[in-house]
């Protein structure tokens, strides 16, 4: 994050712009993680009261915020804080904007992993498998084949099955090989 600041009668000591810098890190985690953002403050003085303004550049966007107070970090103090109000509240425009639309239904990783943290500990649900997916198949050996002649192309490890017709029955059948390596045959009706 680029920050630069701009004083007309007015400036922040070095303990002063270390806590201005770690507030605008947490608007930049707030908006995102990238480093690309800058901010220009910009700090004035007249007689008694002292004016800051913070013009922050994140995503294509301009967020504009102004404080004033009695002194310059209490003016820069207050921007600030408008400046996270606004960030927040912005925050959706901003982001979702440059995110693909099945994206958008979802919350980013970083609020999931905040409600994950604030939600009661409780022991996790098992969830039910997923349903079986069921893949068509128009691939049945041209020419009949005995049962070994099955096995022996199944054997071959290209495939997990073999359908083929039979040659004795004109059935078509199915020989499968098992988890457990045995080879299981389904005869079709």
């Amino acid at each position: 994050m680029r920050i630069e600041y701009t004083g007309r009668k007015a400036d922040l000591t070095e303990r002063e712009r270390v806590k201005v810098e770690r507030k605008l890190a947490k608007i930049q985690r707030i908006l995102t993680r990238r480093d690309d953002l800058e901010t220009h403050v910009r700090l004035s003085r007249q007689r008694h009261l002292c004016e800051a303004e913070v013009m922050l550049r994140a995503l294509r966007h301009t967020l504009v915020v102004a404080g004033t107070g009695s002194t310059t970090f209490t003016a820069v103090n207050a921007a600030l804080d408008k400046l996270e109000r606004q960030a927040v509240r912005n925050k959706h425009k901003i982001i979702d904007t440059h995110r693909p639309g099945t994206q958008r239904d979802s919350p980013s990783i970083v609020v999931a992993d905040s409600i994950r943290r604030t939600a009661p500990s409780e022991p996790p649900v098992e969830d039910s498998p997923a349903p079986a997916r069921i893949v068509r198949s128009q691939s049945v050996e041209p020419k009949p084949m005995t049962e070994d002649e099955a096995l022996l192309l199944l054997d071959s490890g290209e495939r997990d099955y073999v359908s083929y017709r039979d040659a004795g029955s004109g059935k078509i059948n199915v020989l499968l090989r098992r988890r457990d390596g045995v080879a299981e045959l389904v005869e079709g009706s």
